[in-house]
């Protein structure tokens, strides 16, 4: 009890509205009852309550009636006042929450602290979204009971908002950099987006129309699996009822509100506190000063008013959106614009190599014989060099005026005259002239231009070109079947038809067969020469005539070129059109034909070519002939039938030659009767001069032979990787006739001294394995007696031994077997170079099984799984081969001993040629070493590892090698090795050259 009657105002002492308010309130009438009756404890905290400028409320008694200050004032929004109401009841919509606290505080629990906490609070008609840090402590009562608690806070609410939006722009800006596209940018935006459902319930992203007046939808979040009229697709700007007022928005620049969303479209989808949001804000995204290019609809949080803050967080939203689509559109125009010079430049540079081929062949035909014709004492050309050298002249001349024709119409320069002109007559005439080529090439020629009814105005000279053009693709494309022209007319159009039965052109190519310089790579045809302007050409010649051409084709049933016309020349510039005679005679035939006619020169299935020697005079003195007999032969590849005859008529003075008219043609007859030396052009159709080389080299039968490449690529660049493709030589067009046949002898006969070396490194090889096999079994002797005496001295005196001396019996017992072990194998390896090879067919499977089977009986605790395929057969040495599993199984048994699930594949795979593999995921082993593998005494892992001697790999490329193949290996650390093993070229009388890996 009090000492002392206490008045109001000494107890509710302060300036401040709760302080006056207490003063001013009858507690007599409250649950609390008048002041006097309060204990001390009370009366203490409520002069710190009123002291305070930190937010503190009390809650006391049974009821928690409560009491606050001016700094709580604010926490309870539009509750206030409500001094001595029970905590309950002022607090009903967090009570289950904030309830079981208090309750446990008054139980006689211990003060509570609480980090932004989410309550909900009532504040006039929504339940706002609040944060509050918290903290709840017990006021004693007189007697020590506890009698209330005080409650101390700070809300939060701006803080966690804050750091949340913040965190969300932050995440926006940083995963933007990421967008190349406009349409990657919206979803990244719209993923980050949808992370913030507090502050944003439902977003939907539309982007305008290249013409601003139609809005598309490019994302959504918040509405899922809604798809009412809020959410359209895509709706007109210009739309002035119902939907979202995005013509508004565009047209003012600004942003809107929308409310009463359920009265505009229906009930929503509920949001993530099982509320609807009623109001949202359209948004645009423009660049400063300019149209918006996309909008942003956002729906507002139902627990949130919408004030300042939260309208600056939707324009930092729009902004960071706008900037994201921004800088993507910046990006995919700077990668269009870049792909787009990329484009220029691969056009530039397919040019410059097309034209570079096309020039240097002609060329080459020129200057090659004037410059034989210069080393002879009459200096005159004549025969078939003068012939090859107007040809090339000719070929020329009309590659020139085609590149003019096609710069003058790229410039604007290229003024055609119009004439009327019977176009029926003029096509067949043009077409005629190709018919006995096409014939004699044993194919179907159709003509079918009948008389029309009035005549076309077409410039002639152009108009040969484009027939000649299509003709000229058509039988370059056409190796069997026909080719039919066609000229027909119907209403106030004529229509040229150019169709094939040829290779055809693949789908995706046919978009670009007009392109300039553009080439269809990997079609068959009968020569793989062209700039690649021909029917960029035809397409431009018949822009010019106002006319349009089209191309349908099918892969390898052929091809159909239509060219449409306008009758007439009311579409022609008037200033243009010539009143003038037309004439028949043609000029442009000519060069067409005599470049067509190369591509069926010998024909494809010509016999070999032995033309007849040039003169002395052209070849170096040096060069020496021999007989047919002991003169090496040289094969000559290459597509253009001038070139080809020229190579062969200079190098038949010293070789005997045979030609082919592509790579896959020299490619069989090199491996049918293998020449001395391959000279090949590098572009060629079917199979080019690189692939050709490769296909070599990857044969046993032709791996050694020398190659020389001739190219019409220039510069260092070229030639070295032209080399590096594994070519001897490599010369660049126009060559002189003394230079290529220099290297052609020169390869000739380095050629001729690796065969010597060869064979005495062959001879000495068989020496030492003479001498390795004599040592080895003379060393066995001693060994022998080095083993038995170590057996019998442990034997005998092993239990008096102290513990070095018996550890260096130990050692001297590992030694021997270790020797024993390397002379055996040795001794092994010896015996399969000497054995007679016996070829028959052998079940590789049952071998393989044999084997397995041996090693799991030494290891019976060990449960490997091995897998043999079915069937496996091959023609070979059956005792030879069961080495060869013996060490390639082993190998695989060996490296797989640390794994519980040991696997070992045996089986074959097809390519090219058959391969055999052995496949294990053990140890395995890095790649740079694979050059070592097969060497003897060669091991990539340490003897306390894995047990060895490295011979076995060396005897399995022995076993290889005499059946004539090649074996190499794939393995990476850790994860397996696989051992492909090709048996080809097998013979009964001993070893057959092969390429071999390592030693």
């Amino acid at each position: 009890m009090m000492s002392r009657s206490l008045r109001p105002t000494e107890l509710f002492a302060g300036s401040g509205e709760m302080a006056t308010l207490m003063r001013a309130t009858d507690w007599s009438k409250t649950k609390l009852g008048p002041v006097d009756g309060w204990p001390q404890s009370l009366r203490t905290v409520v002069g710190v309550l009123l002291g305070s400028r930190f937010p503190m409320m009390i809650w006391w008694g049974p009821n928690l009636l409560n009491l606050y200050n001016d700094a709580y004032r604010p926490i309870l929004r539009d509750k206030h006042p409500s001094l001595g109401v029970p905590a309950a009841e002022l607090w009903a919509e967090v009570w289950d929450f904030a309830g079981p606290l208090a309750r446990g505080i008054l139980d006689g629990g211990s003060s509570t602290w609480m980090e932004d906490v989410q309550l909900f609070i009532k504040s006039g008609a929504i339940a706002e979204e609040t944060y509050f840090t918290f903290s709840y402590s017990p006021i004693p009562e007189d007697d020590g009971h506890v009698g209330g608690l005080l409650n101390t806070v700070q809300e939060t609410t701006l803080k966690v908002r804050s750091e949340r939006q913040i965190r969300m722009l932050h995440e926006l800006a940083a995963r933007a950099a990421d967008a190349e596209s406009e349409r990657e940018a919206a979803r990244i935006a719209i993923d980050v987006l949808s992370s913030n459902e507090l502050d944003l319930p439902f977003v939907l992203l539309y982007s305008l129309g290249q013409e601003a007046n139609e809005a598309h939808l490019v994302g959504a979040t918040g509405l899922k699996d809604y798809e009412g009229p809020a959410k359209f697709v895509t709706a007109s700007l210009d739309a002035q009822t119902g939907g979202w007022p995005l013509g508004d928005v565009v047209r003012s620049h600004r942003h809107v509100i929308v409310d009463d969303l359920a009265a505009r479209f229906g009930q929503l989808p509920l949001g993530t506190w099982n509320a609807r949001p009623e109001r949202a804000i359209v948004l645009p995204l423009s660049r400063a000063g300019q149209r918006p290019y996309a909008l942003l609809v956002a729906g507002l949080s139902p627990h949130r008013a919408y004030d300042e803050r939260y309208e600056r967080f939707f324009e930092a939203t729009a902004d960071q959106v706008a900037n994201a689509i921004s800088t993507a559109q910046a990006y995919e125009s700077e990668k269009k614009r870049a792909e787009s010079l990329a484009e220029i430049d691969r056009a530039k540079t397919a040019f410059f190599s097309n034209v570079s081929h096309e020039f240097r062949t002609p060329l080459t035909l020129i200057l090659s014989p004037i410059e034989d014709a210069l080393a002879q004492p009459e200096k005159s050309l004549q025969g078939e060099s003068l012939a090859a050298v107007h040809r090339s002249a000719l070929r020329l001349l009309r590659l020139v005026n085609s590149l003019l024709d096609f710069a003058r119409i790229e410039a604007g320069r290229l003024q055609l005259s119009f004439v009327r002109t019977d176009l029926a007559t003029l096509t067949t005439d043009l077409a005629s002239s190709f018919r006995s080529l096409v014939e004699r090439a044993k194919l179907k020629f159709l003509i079918d231009c009948p008389p029309m009814s009035e005549p076309v105005y077409v410039d002639p000279a152009q108009w040969e070109k484009i027939v000649l053009n299509l003709l000229s693709n058509a039988f370059k494309f056409t190796l069997r079947g026909e080719i039919a022209i066609s000229v027909t007319s119907s209403d106030d159009w004529v229509c040229l038809t150019v169709r094939d039965t040829g290779s055809g052109i693949p789908a995706s190519e046919l978009p670009h067969v007009f392109e300039r310089f553009h080439r269809v790579q990997g079609t068959k045809g009968r020569s793989f020469e062209g700039t690649g302007i021909g029917l960029s050409l035809v397409q431009e010649l018949v822009k010019l005539h106002g006319g349009s051409v089209h191309v349908s084709s099918i892969e390898g049933e052929g091809t159909t070129f239509e060219v449409r016309l306008r009758t007439g020349g009311k579409h022609l510039p008037p200033e243009r059109i010539v009143e003038a005679q037309w004439s028949q005679e043609s000029t442009m035939v000519a060069p067409y034909l005599l470049e067509a006619s190369q591509w069926i020169a010998g024909g494809s299935d010509a016999q070999d070519v032995l033309v007849e020697p040039i003169q002395e005079a052209a070849v170096p003195a040096n060069v020496q002939a021999g007989s047919d007999k002991e003169r090496a032969s040289v094969l000559v590849a290459d597509d253009n039938a001038d070139m080809r005859d020229y190579l062969a008529r200079l190098l038949a003075v010293r070789w005997n030659v045979q030609v082919a008219t592509d790579g896959r043609e020299a490619l069989g007859k090199a491996r049918d009767q293998p020449p001395d030396l391959v000279l090949s052009d590098v572009m060629m159709p079917v199979l080019d001069g690189v692939g050709l080389l490769k296909a070599l080299r990857d044969h046993p039968r032709t791996s050694h032979i020398p190659v020389v490449l001739l190219s019409a690529r220039a510069g260092e660049e070229a030639v070295l990787e032209g080399l590096q493709t594994g070519a001897d030589d490599y010369l660049v067009k126009p060559f002189s006739a003394r230079e290529l046949v220099a290297r052609v002898q020169t390869h000739l006969d380095l050629a001729r001294l690796r065969r010597e070396w060869a064979g005495e490194l062959e001879r000495a090889n068989k020496e030492l394995e003479s001498f390795s096999y004599s040592v080895s079994h003379d060393l066995r002797a001693p060994l022998r007696a080095i083993d038995g005496f170590s057996k019998l001295l442990a034997s005998e005196y092993g239990s008096e031994l102290k513990g070095e001396a018996k550890e260096y019996l130990d050692r001297i017992r590992t030694a021997t077997a270790r020797m024993s072990s390397l002379i055996d194998d040795l001794l092994h390896l010896s015996r399969i170079t000497r054995a007679h090879l016996e070829c028959i067919p052998v079940n590789l499977a049952e071998l393989a099984r044999g084997v397995a089977g041996t090693l799991r009986a030494h290891e019976p605790s060990r449960a490997v799984d091995v897998s043999i395929a079915e069937p496996l057969e091959a023609q070979a040495d059956p005792h030879l081969m069961k080495v060869l599993f013996e060490n390639l199984l082993g190998n695989a048994w060996k490296f797989t001993s640390k794994r519980p699930d040991a696997r070992i594949w045996v089986g074959k795979e097809q390519g090219p040629e058959q391969a055999f593999f052995v496949r294990d995921n053990g140890a395995g082993f890095d790649m740079k070493y694979a050059d070592k593998l097969f060497a003897p005494f060669q091991r990539l892992h340490k003897a306390s590892e894995f047990e060895g001697t490295g011979i076995g790999l060396a005897t399995v490329h022995r076993v290889v090698t005499r059946h004539g193949g090649r074996i190499w290996a794939t393995s990476a650390p850790g994860q397996g090795a696989t051992f492909f093993f090709t048996l080809g070229g097998s013979r009964r009388d001993g070893p057959v050259r092969a390429i071999e890996l390592g030693g």
